[in-house]
């Protein structure tokens, strides 16, 4: 038998199952007691409102403490959009450090996958520029050292990801950093 006479605190722990999506009610969760550990990742029993009408950001196992990140106002990809991975060589992305949530613009570098042949101007020239150009917003980054690759994953409009997908597939994408002010 094991005693401790060291000092607890109130954790907030998973008391049924919580999949990633799932809006979080009081309901969910219990305080436990546990011996205070910088190791752990846990919520204050006194911080469980917080979390209360957000959604959760990952899945949680019943009966598992509740870490601080558990908690998110948004989920990525939100409806009607979807997150699409980019791996992009150098050169084909700005020299900028890429930051979460900076707004970019995904450019088709094969007018194939953006453009047909009914697509021209008046003119006669090709019609489709802006069909090469992607909106979205950067959702995670990260830099592969030995080779220099970026990944990058970005949130684009849901009618638009087949076409990124493709062309990030094929390396037919660059990536712009729009401006950071708002």
């Amino acid at each position: 038998m094991f005693w401790s006479t060291g000092s607890t605190v109130d954790a907030v722990a998973a008391r049924v199952p919580i999949t990633r999506g799932t809006l979080l009610t009081q309901d969910l969760f219990a305080t436990v007691q546990i011996a205070p550990n910088e190791q752990l990742a846990y919520i204050d029993a006194d911080q469980l409102d917080q979390l209360v009408g957000q959604r959760a950001a990952h899945d949680v196992a019943a009966g598992a403490l509740v870490d601080p990140g558990l908690g998110t106002a948004e989920m990525v990809p939100s409806a009607g959009r979807t997150v699409v991975g980019l791996s992009l060589a150098p050169g084909a992305e700005p020299a900028v450090e890429l930051l979460v949530g900076d707004r970019v613009r995904v450019i088709l570098t094969e007018p194939v996958y953006a453009c047909t042949a009914d697509t021209t101007g008046a003119d006669g020239t090709a019609a489709c520029t802006s069909d090469m150009v992607i909106a979205g917003v950067v959702a995670a980054t990260t830099r592969d050292e030995a080779s220099g690759q970026l990944t990058v994953s970005v949130d684009v409009a849901e009618q638009d990801a087949p076409r990124t997908a493709a062309a990030a597939a094929l390396g037919r994408a660059a990536l712009v950093l729009d401006s950071r002010e708002q």
